[in-house]
Parts: structure tokens; sequence; C-alpha cells
């Protein structure tokens, strides 16, 4: 497991350089406990809820923050993170756009009923059931090209990716 510490990401930077460290939040969530909203910054973060109609509520929906080298953010993350089930942590050699991409198929899933509905895998109470929603070929689908998925949940640090957790 990839620590969420700022020492030990150096350290493992330096032997891994192609690895980014990403942070998914729930909008909601933070604007709950800080007062304030996020708002778009190219190369920094973006939000998942971008096709209409969720473009209209993406201050509430999940953000993708790049945070390989951001330190302030860290931090209020990391407070969030205690305070809310509301952060997991992404490793992942793939660019900012390309993880937001990758991940938007998995906002809106369809029930075998044929209704739509919001699968909230950014949320760590779900995430930490997905191995049992999705299948293996699901899973590994969901989880590729990530090197390591960590989230907090009920006092302690949990890693997803393909069929373990």
């Amino acid at each position: 497991m990839i620590s969420v510490s700022q020492e030990k990401w150096l350290e493992y930077q330096k032997n891994h350089p192609d690895i980014k460290r990403y942070a998914l939040v729930d909008g909601l969530q933070y604007e709950r406990l800080f007062d304030e909203e996020f708002t778009y910054h190219a190369g920094l973060n973006n939000p998942l809820f971008r096709q209409f109609p969720d473009s209209e509520i993406a201050f509430a929906g999940p953000w993708l923050f790049d945070i390989t080298h951001d330190t302030v953010l860290m931090e209020r993350f990391l407070t969030l993170e205690k305070t809310f089930p509301a952060v997991s942590w992404v490793y992942t050699p793939q660019s900012l756009d390309a993880l937001t991409r990758h991940f938007e198929p998995y906002i809106n899933i369809q029930l075998e009923s044929g209704e739509t509905a919001l699968l909230r895998f950014y949320d760590p109470r779900i995430l930490h059931q997905i191995p049992d929603i999705f299948n293996q070929e699901q899973l590994t689908a969901f989880t590729q090209s990530i090197d390591e998925w960590e989230y907090w949940l009920n006092g302690q640090f949990y890693s997803v990716k393909g069929a373990q957790r």
C-alpha cells in the first residue's frame, strides 16, 4: 500500500517517476465541511459530472484532483477523509484527463430493470463493496491502469485492485 504521507510518497515517486497521485473527492461533502464549492482549474482538477444534465450539479458531484505535487489541497483532503467518507487516493500513470474519461462511464449505470442509477464509487463505503458488486471482468476493467486505489473507512486504510481489497 502506498502511503498518503508526503515523505513516503516522495520516496515511492523516486522509484516510480511515471506514477501520479490523484484524490477522488465528493464535492458535496467538501462543501459541507469547508463551506466552499470546487471550481474547475485546467490541469489541476476535473469534475466527473461533465455531461448535461449532471454538469448543472458538478460542484456537488465527484471531482478528480491531481495532487502529485500539491500539499495544500492534500491537507484539506486528509481532514475531509477523517470527517466524512468522501476521499479516495488513486495512483496511476494516467493523465488527469485520461483518468477522468476512464471513470465517467461508471458514474451512471444501467440496472437490469432498464433504469439508470448513480454508482457512487467515489464514496469509500461503496468503493469498499465494489469487489462484491462487479464480477472479475468488470472489476479488472474498472481498475485498469490503476496501480493502487486507497481509501479510509471505519478507522483504517483499504486498497482495491482487481479482485483484491
